[in-house]
């Protein structure tokens, strides 16, 4: 049974390796150069802070029964918390969390991307933008060493 299991479970284990991080991506992500920074105000922070949704914390009840063949049956019962609050890693950067809005210029295009990042950068910074991801919300990333915007 552990042989099937593991026989099972490699090529997905494969394939999750095989993945590209999101900042090598070249079908969404493009050097782009910083053209403008909006840094928001403590006002702007409060003000944006009254419309955060609720935190996420809750607590959840299962109850299973269940009945085999050869005389095996069992009973499971399961408790889950979301206590700890709201799992902020995939949700898009908020004003109220501490986040600036940036526009970049995708090289050798005309294009304006609006970007906000929790990141610190200044008007003329080398950056990689993420965007038109299906799934992902856009997002600047530090070049790296060897990457130029010239």
């Amino acid at each position: 049974m552990k042989k099937i299991l593991v026989l099972g479970l490699l090529p997905l284990l494969v394939a999750c390796q095989s993945t590209p991080k999101l900042e090598d991506d070249t079908r969404y992500v493009k050097l782009a150069k910083v053209v403008d920074v909006h840094v928001f105000t403590d006002a702007e922070r409060k003000e944006a802070a009254k419309t955060l949704p609720p935190s996420d914390s809750g607590v959840g009840f299962g109850i299973g029964i269940g009945v085999g063949t050869g005389g095996y049956g069992g009973m499971m019962i399961g408790a889950g918390t979301g206590l700890s609050g709201r799992d902020r890693r995939k949700e898009p950067p908020q004003v109220a969390y501490g986040a600036n809005r940036f526009t970049v210029q995708p090289l050798h295009t005309s294009e304006r991307i609006e970007v906000m990042s929790y990141k610190h950068y200044k008007v003329g910074d080398c950056v990689k933008v993420l965007t038109g991801h299906p799934t992902e919300f856009a997002r600047l990333f530090d070049p790296k060493e060897g990457e130029l915007c010239n």
